[in-house]
């Protein structure tokens, strides 16, 4: 082939890339990053996913990916590896459970094959004493002549009672895991239960004492971290005799959401975790637990952090660990939630 030749087509296949047209589903719906765009006063980090300390590198295709596109491909990857891939959120930010919707549901076949074998959905939101209102949702799914989605879910497991934000919030995610047909197991331990575990208050069973010594092998420096952690996320006013308490119940929350996952990943080829942010990060959070449970399996944690105002740089966000390592494998920026000021409300004893 000649120099000019050669010159000519590398000319044409760059402007090519350059001008491609931006990926899109097949069905013609957006993702929530493109909502984002749209916003009035939009945040320069708004839709930006990092990969470690950087920008997420986007893959040339023959279409122009956005990182919310890419990181989806690059968490698909790791399922159809047979990996495990935890998805965090903020409880109350609805942009985070639509978001990760469009990740539970990509329907982007031309640049990732989704069919095939389904992975589980593992959600914290659903504890194993609710396994029963599960089985009866599907049992009546099964039955009827009509699609049952989320509402239909959430009102069997009796969201209202549950503690957790307004179900509405939580419909697109729970809709994205039903129209994907990934089968949905419950997370979470049984609270009464952990309680009474981790205040001694009742004799553990083999298998919560196997699941209680591995919360407490959490090396010193996480657990400084951690304590840190909650006593900063109740605005200081825990006595410092309840962190403790408070500690053991969330690494026990840990281990039993990186047990769960574990079995659905065996029984299903690979699974997704959704959890809060706190939950994913990757130094003492359910990784650290999937480490010591089935060390072989890949694991990949995405954070959803809220942008702020005036605060413009990503490296402000970023979670780190002891180390000064991210304490996640990605991180996608998103839009704020407003809500009151946390710290007032408990200052005024406000639930």
């Amino acid at each position: 082939m000649s120099r000019l030749l050669t010159a000519f087509l590398v000319c044409i296949l760059g402007a090519t890339g350059a001008n491609a047209a931006e990926c899109a589903r097949q069905d013609g719906t957006a993702l929530r990053d493109v909502h984002w765009r749209h916003e009035q006063s939009v945040h320069p980090l708004i839709g930006q996913v990092f990969k470690a300390d950087r920008p997420i590198t986007i893959a040339r295709d023959a279409c122009t990916r956005r990182p919310l596109q890419q990181l989806i491909v690059e968490v698909w990857d790791t399922i159809r590896d047979g990996g495990i891939v935890l998805l965090g959120e903020v409880h109350d930010n609805p942009e985070h459970h639509a978001a990760r919707g469009d990740i539970l549901w990509p329907r982007l076949d031309k640049m990732m094959p989704t069919k095939g074998p389904r992975p589980a959905a593992v959600f914290e939101h659903i504890r194993t004493g609710q396994q029963a209102q599960l089985d009866s949702f599907y049992r009546n799914a099964a039955r009827s002549r009509r699609l049952w989605r989320a509402p239909d879910l959430l009102r069997e497991l009796d969201w209202k009672a549950s503690g957790w934000p307004a179900a509405e919030m939580f419909y697109p995610l729970f809709d994205a895991a039903l129209g994907a047909k990934l089968p949905i197991y419950p997370g979470n331990a049984v609270r009464e239960r952990m309680r009474l575990l981790v205040r001694g208050q009742d004799q553990p069973t083999e298998e919560e004492t196997t699941r209680l010594k591995l919360a407490q092998a959490l090396p010193q420096p996480l657990l400084d971290t951690l304590a840190s952690e909650l006593a900063g996320s109740h605005c200081g006013m825990l006595p410092p005799t309840a962190i403790p308490t408070m500690s053991l119940a969330q690494r026990y929350t840990d281990a039993h959401l990186a047990e769960a996952l574990v079995k659905a990943a065996e029984k299903h080829g690979g699974a997704f975790l959704l959890a809060g942010n706190g939950h994913v990060l990757t130094d003492r959070g359910v990784p650290w637990y999937l480490r010591q449970l089935a060390p072989q399996r890949k694991v990949a944690a995405v954070t959803f952090l809220e942008v702020e105002e005036g605060k413009n740089e990503a490296s402000a966000y970023l979670t780190r660990t002891p180390d000064g390592t991210l304490a996640a494998d990605y991180v996608v920026f998103t839009p704020r939630h407003e809500r009151p000021d946390p710290c007032e409300k408990m200052r005024q004893g406000k639930p």
